[in-house]
C-alpha cells in the first residue's frame, strides 16, 4: 500500500500539551498511522497509508482539540515567525487590557477602600477579565478535558474558576473567611491570575517570534517584485509570476528574484546570507547566481532557470523548517518529563488539599493552596526551554553559513566523540598539483620548462592544467606554440609535437611503447614518488627522458587546524578513503590523523561507520557521491558545501561555504546551544521544585505563604528566566 507525508501548519499550539493533543486527534483520522508536532514551529508532520488525506477531512479532527488547521495553500505562503509576531501583538493587546481592568479590583485593597460596592465591582471585573482575558485557557481546557489530556489549560482554568467561585460565595453568600486570609486573596486568584498567565503567554510567544528570527530573515531574501524583459519591454510583475525561461534584468543594489544564468552584463554579487561568505563574487556571462543574492555593482540580464519553491533558497527554507520542528533528542526528555508532569502535580495539589482538611484547616484555605501548587506548577517553560535553544542556534549557525538540517544535529554533533573524514574534496583540495619534480642526470630545468609548454598547451588533463600552474611560478619566458599537435593516450598520457618536436607527458608504459628509454637513476626516483603516494608522469623530448613529476591532491590550507582543534577537544580522527594505501597515509601522516583506512569502497564505508558507532558517537565529513551512504549512517553526517548535491541532502548539516574551519564552530555552536537547552530545564524545573512546597504551604510556620496570583507571577518568571537565557544565547552566537 503507498504511504507518504504530509507537512500541516496548525494554529493554536503554544506547548507541549497542546502538541500532544493534535497528535492524538490526527491519529484518530483514518489512514494516518504516525503525528508529530511541533507547538514552537506550528507545525504537524504526518504519515499516511493509501490516499492523501484531504483537508475537509484533517480540519474537524484538529478542531475537536481546539486548534485551526491550515489551509494548505495559505501555509505554503506564510512566514512562521510572522505568524508568532501576530500572536505575540495579540497576548500584549489582552494582557494591556486585562492590566486596564485589575487595576480598579487591586487599588481600593491597597488604600483600604473595602465596602459591598467595591466587593461587587470586584467580582464584576473579575468576571469580565475571565471572560476576555482568560477565555483562551477555558476553551483550551475544555478541548483538554475532551481529549482526556490535562494539559496546562485545565490546570490553570481549575485555578482561575476556583478563585471567581471562593470570590463570588465571599461575596454573595458570606462564605466564611479562614484565619490568616481575606477576600481579596480570592479576587487576587480571579484577576491577577488571568492577568500574570497572560502575561507568560506573551513571554512565551515573544520567545518563539524571535527563535524563529532565522526563517524570517531567510524568507524576506526574496523580493516580492522582478523586472521581467517582455515583447522588447521592460516591466515589473509580481516575482511569483515569473516562469522559467524569462529574462529578468537585476540593477545595481538590487536582489536577484531567481535562480538563473547571466546571458548579459556583469556584477560582483554579494552572496552572504547563502554561503557565509562576506566578500563579494565576481559573476559574468554564462555564471549561475540564486535567489535572493544581491548584485552590487552592476547591471545583470539573467535567464530564469528555477523559480519560486524550485529555488536554492526556498530549499534552504524548506530545510530550515524541517529542522526547527525536528525534535532534539533532549527534547523528547522534556516531553517524558512534561506527559508525567501534570498527573503529579493534580497528586500533588490533592494530597495538599487533604492535608490541610485533616489538619483542621477548612475547605477554603485547602482549596487555596490546592490552586497555588495547580498554578505554580505550569509546564509552560518546560516546553519553550528546548525549541528556543535549538531554533536559536540553528539560526545563528545559517548565518555563519552552516546549515543545519534537523533539530537533532546540534546536539549530536556537540557530543561527537569521533570524526571520520573523507580524503578527496573534504581534506584536500579535489585537484592535484605538483608535489615534486625529479630531473634527469645531466638535464637543466630550462629544457624541461621548454617541453612541459608546449605539453600544457596541448591538453586539458588534470595532470597538465596542474603542471601549467605550477610553470606559472617559474622564471620562464614566453613559447607560445601554435596549435601543437596532440594525441591523447587513455590511461597513459599524452604525446605532443610542435616545431618538429616530439614531446611525451606520461607513464613508463607510453614512454615504453614510444622507443623512449628510461634511466636507473630517473627511474629509482619516480619510484620513491610513488611509495609515498605521488602519481607520477615521466617527460621526455626527442626521445630522451626530461624528467618525472609527482602530483597529490593539495591538502587544504586549514585542514591541519581544524585536525588539531579536534584533538584538543579529545576527538578521535579517522580518515576513511578510496584512494590508496601510500596516498592516504600520506594526507593522514600531514595531517596527524589518528587512523587512516584506504581502499575502501561505498558499502566498506557503511561497516567501517558501524564499526566505529559502537565506540562512540560519530561524525562523518564528506562531499562526494560514494560518501552519501555513509553521512546517512553517521550519528551526524557533515557534508562540504562545494561537495556533490546527494551528499548535500543526505547530510544532517552542511557547511555551505566550503570552508573546513566551520566544523570546529559548527561543534562550538552545538555545545553552547546544547548547555543553554540544559539550563532553560534546570531554570524551569528548579522553579518548580522551590515554588510548589511554597505553594502548598510547606513554610506557612515561618509566616511565608504564596497566594495563587504571585504562584502565577513565580510561574511568569520561570518562563521569563528562559526566555532570557535563550537571548542570552543569541547575543553569545552572534559574538562567537
Amino acid at each position: 500500500m503507498a504511504t507518504g507525508t504530509l507537512n500541516l501548519k496548525v494554529d493554536g499550539m503554544t506547548c507541549a500539551h497542546c502538541a500532544r493533543s493534535v497528535e492524538k486527534s490526527l491519529k484518530g483520522v483514518e489512514g494516518i498511522t504516525t503525528a508529530e508536532a511541533d507547538f514552537a514551529s506550528g507545525s504537524v508532520t504526518v504519515c499516511f497509508t493509501g490516499r492523501k488525506p484531504a483537508y475537509e477531512v484533517l480540519e474537524p479532527a484538529v478542531r475537536k482539540g481546539g486548534y485551526t488547521l491550515v489551509k494548505e495553500e495559505e501555509a505554503k505562503n506564510r512566514d512562521p515567525a510572522e505568524v508568532a509576531k501576530r500572536e505575540q501583538r495579540r497576548n500584549l493587546w489582552l494582557l494591556l487590557l486585562g492590566t486596564a481592568l485589575v487595576i480598579p479590583v487591586m487599588l481600593p485593597h491597597f488604600v483600604h477602600l473595602h465596602g459591598a460596592g467595591w466587593d461587587y465591582a470586584a467580582l464584576a471585573l473579575a468576571v469580565a477579565i475571565q471572560a476576555t482575558v482568560g477565555f483562551d485557557f477555558y476553551k483550551g481546557a475544555v478541548a483538554g478535558i475532551r481529549n482526556r489530556n490535562l494539559g496546562m489549560d485545565v490546570l490553570v482554568s481549575i485555578g482561575m474558576a476556583s478563585g471567581l467561585v471562593f470570590g463570588a460565595g465571599v461575596v454573595l453568600f458570606d462564605w466564611p473567611l479562614p484565619p490568616g486570609l481575606t477576600k481579596d486573596v480570592y479576587f487576587e486568584a480571579a484577576t491577577l491570575l488571568v492577568v500574570f498567565l497572560r502575561l507568560g503567554k506573551y513571554v512565551e510567544a515573544r520567545a518563539r517570534g524571535n527563535a524563529l528570527g532565522a526563517l524570517r530573515s531567510l524568507l524576506q531574501l526574496a523580493p516580492d517584485k522582478a523586472r521581467v524583459k517582455r515583447d522588447g519591454q521592460t516591466l515589473e510583475v509580481d516575482a511569483s509570476s515569473v516562469r522559467a525561461g524569462d529574462i529578468c534584468v537585476v540593477n545595481a543594489g538590487g536582489r536577484i528574484p531567481v535562480d538563473g544564468e547571466i546571458v548579459a552584463g556583469e556584477s560582483d554579487v554579494d552572496e552572504a546570507m547563502l554561503t557565509g561568505e562576506p566578500v563579494p563574487v565576481a559573476r559574468k556571462l554564462g555564471d549561475h547566481v540564486r535567489t535572493g543574492t544581491i548584485a552590487t555593482n552592476g547591471t545583470l540580464e539573467i535567464r530564469a532557470t528555477a523559480v519560486g519553491r524550485d529555488t536554492v533558497l526556498a530549499n534552504i527554507v524548506r530545510l530550515v523548517e524541517e529542522a526547527q520542528r525536528t525534535k532534539a533528542p533532549i527534547q523528547r526528555f522534556a516531553d517524558r518529563v512534561s506527559n508525567w508532569f501534570v498527573p503529579i502535580v493534580v497528586g500533588i495539589a490533592v494530597v495538599t488539599a487533604l492535608a490541610w482538611l485533616i489538619a483542621g484547616a477548612g475547605p477554603a484555605r485547602a482549596v487555596t493552596h490546592a490552586i497555588a501548587v495547580l498554578v505554580i506548577a505550569c509546564p509552560c517553560a518546560l516546553g519553550i526551554a528546548v525549541p528556543a535553544a535549538v531554533m536559536i542556534g540553528s539560526g545563528a549557525a545559517l548565518k555563519r553559513g552552516i546549515l543545519v538540517k534537523n533539530g537533532a544535529a546540534l546536539e549530536r554533533i556537540s557530543r561527537a566523540q569521533i570524526f571520520a573524514f573523507d580524503k578527496t574534496g573534504t581534506l584536500t583540495m579535489g585537484k592535484p598539483g605538483v608535489q615534486a619534480v625529479e630531473y634527469a642526470d645531466g638535464v637543466d630545468e630550462a629544457a624541461v620548462l621548454q617541453a612541459l609548454a608546449v605539453v600544457t598547451q596541448a591538453s586539458q588533463h588534470p595532470f597538465t592544467k596542474a603542471a601549467a600552474e605550477w610553470l606559472a611560478t617559474k622564471d620562464n619566458p614566453e613559447s607560445k606554440i601554435q596549435n601543437p599537435k596532440s594525441h591523447e593516450h587513455a590511461g597513459m598520457g599524452l604525446v605532443a609535437e610542435a616545431e618538429g618536436r616530439k614531446i611525451i607527458f606520461g607513464t613508463p608504459a607510453l614512454l615504453e611503447r614510444e622507443g623512449v628509454p628510461l634511466t636507473d637513476g630517473l627511474q629509482a626516483r619516480a619510484q620513491a614518488l610513488r611509495e609515498r603516494g605521488d602519481s607520477v608522469s615521466l617527460l621526455a623530448a626527442d626521445g630522451k627522458v626530461l624528467a618525472a613529476f609527482g602530483f597529490a591532491d593539495s591538502l587544504r590550507d586549514e585542514a591541519r587546524q581544524v585536525i588539531e582543534q579536534l584533538h584538543d577537544q579529545g576527538a578521535r580522527t579517522v580518515l576513511i578513503t578510496g584512494d590508496h594505501q601510500a596516498a592516504a597515509r600520506r594526507v593522514a601522516d600531514a595531517l596527524g590523523i589518528d587512523e587512516v583506512h584506504a581502499g575502501v569502497t561505498p558499502e566498506g564505508k557503511l561497516q567501517l561507520i558501524d564499526q566505529l558507532k559502537e565506540k562512540g558517537v560519530t561524525a562523518m565529513v564528506g562531499d562526494g557521491i560514494n560518501d552519501a551512504p555513509a553521512l546517512a549512517r553517521a550519528d551526524i553526517g557533515v557534508a562540504i558545501g562545494g561537495g556533490s548535491d546527494v551528499a548535500k541532502e543526505t547530510g544532517d548539516m552542511v557547511l555551505m561555504t566550503g570552508r573546513l574551519t566551520d566544523l570546529p564552530r559548527a561543534i562550538d555552536f552545538g555545545r553552547r546551544s546544547l548547555r543553554a537547552i540544559r539550563q532553560n530545564l534546570f531554570l524551569s524545573l528548579c522553579y518548580n521544585a522551590v515554588g510548589i512546597p511554597l505553594a502548598a504551604g510547606a513554610m506557612l510556620w515561618a509566616g511565608i505563604f504564596l497566594p495563587p496570583s504571585y504562584a502565577a507571577l513565580a510561574m511568569v518568571f520561570s518562563d521569563l528566566s528562559v526566555a532570557i537565557n535563550s537571548a542570552r544565547l543569541a547575543a553569545e552566537l552572534r559574538r562567537a
